[in-house]
């Protein structure tokens, strides 16, 4: 699958998993159409107060949607501008028909729970039920008024069960769909929204960022000769290293096979250089094989002005094809000066010097 193709494909499970966006997309049309016939009833018959706040109501439905759609922020609009004046509605109709009103208590329940997050959901269920029971006993029979209560409770719970469940597999999709399942790491289908915030930040702040491309060197031949169990392992151990070694603001992706990329916020080409030599020397001598000595190759690119993330990550694979032509096991990067560094002090390690 190439990467316009891995593009759309993380779009769309992301959007699919969104269910509150699309959840409140869904609830704002579903009132709209059934209040818009009773908010003209009520006009029809003379309950000019229920039928204004019906209007108010029905105009702020409308400018959800358009939030939804346009993918704004809708949480806050929905409590200030939709939930309050419900609650307005509801006491108003439960002057003139407490039965209407008490049903009417159920679909919000449900509804906030759609539409907000689950924290800010019950605090407006709380005051849903703060207002209704009250009422409920205010204005119907004691029996009467107690089953709703315990209804509306039972409900409210229920619905927060369901929304919590939701929320702890969505989690768990979105852990699956920007992480390797293997290593743990980043994967690719995440890479492109990280790079493109580290473009803005450097458009906007003038702070750069420094890219890893890693490759394990003769990594089939570790598959071949030890099996791919031993392949596995060898990665996971490979993230851990980068774990250990990297700092908190970086971020580490699996691209491919035994191909990485490691994003380095805020950091210049030479520092970059250092934490890879650091990396490059830590798993050469980590062991990862008993018996062997597994190593890598890496190219590095600083951030160049004018830079999509396409042409700047092919740049740090040019990079690493440099590192591998040059006999693998190295670091390598657009200062030549630095790139002889390293072939120097590896000639040095082959000899037995202290370099």
């Amino acid at each position: 699958m190439d990467m316009d193709r891995q593009d759309k494909y993380c779009s769309g499970l992301q959007s699919n998993t969104d269910f509150r966006a699309k959840a409140t997309l869904g609830v704002a049309k579903a009132a709209f159409c059934l209040l818009l016939p009773l908010t003209a009833l009520n006009f029809i018959q003379g309950n000019v107060p229920v039928a204004l706040v019906s209007s108010y109501i029905l105009v702020l439905l409308a400018l959800n949607v358009y939030l939804v759609v346009y993918n704004q922020r809708h949480e806050n609009f929905t409590i200030s501008a939709l939930v309050i004046p419900g609650m307005i509605l509801m006491s108003i109709v439960f002057q003139h028909n407490a039965i209407v009103a008490s049903l009417w208590c159920f679909p919000s329940i449900i509804a906030c729970y759609c539409m907000l997050s689950r924290r800010r959901a019950v605090y407006v269920n709380f005051f849903i039920l703060f207002m209704a029971i009250p009422q409920a006993a205010s204005y119907l029979s004691p029996d009467y008024s107690t089953r709703i209560a315990a209804t509306l409770i039972a409900v409210s719970l229920f619905s927060f069960i369901l929304v919590r469940t939701i929320d702890q597999l969505n989690t768990r999709l979105q852990q699956r769909l920007l992480h390797d399942p293997l290593t743990g790491l980043l994967n690719r289908l995440s890479m492109k929204n990280s790079l493109q915030g580290a473009i803005t930040i450097y458009e906007t702040h003038a702070q750069t960022a420094t890219l890893l491309a890693i490759d394990i060197d003769y990594f089939k031949s570790i598959n071949d000769r030890f099996g791919h169990e031993a392949g596995d392992q060898a990665l996971i151990q490979l993230a851990l290293i980068f774990e250990y070694n990297l700092r908190g603001t970086d971020k580490s992706f699996r691209t491919g096979g035994e191909e990485f990329l490691i994003l380095m916020p805020a950091t210049r080409e030479k520092e970059a250089y250092k934490i890879a030599e650091r990396l490059r020397r830590e798993i050469e001598l980590a062991e990862i094989i008993p018996g062997e000595s597994m190593t890598i190759s890496v190219g590095v690119a600083q951030l160049s002005q004018g830079e999509d993330w396409q042409q700047w990550t092919r740049r740090a694979d040019q990079h690493l094809y440099e590192a591998k032509r040059l006999g693998r096991n190295r670091v390598t990067l657009s200062d030549k000066k630095h790139s002889n560094v390293v072939d120097i002090r590896k000639n040095a390690e082959r000899s037995g010097l202290d370099f």
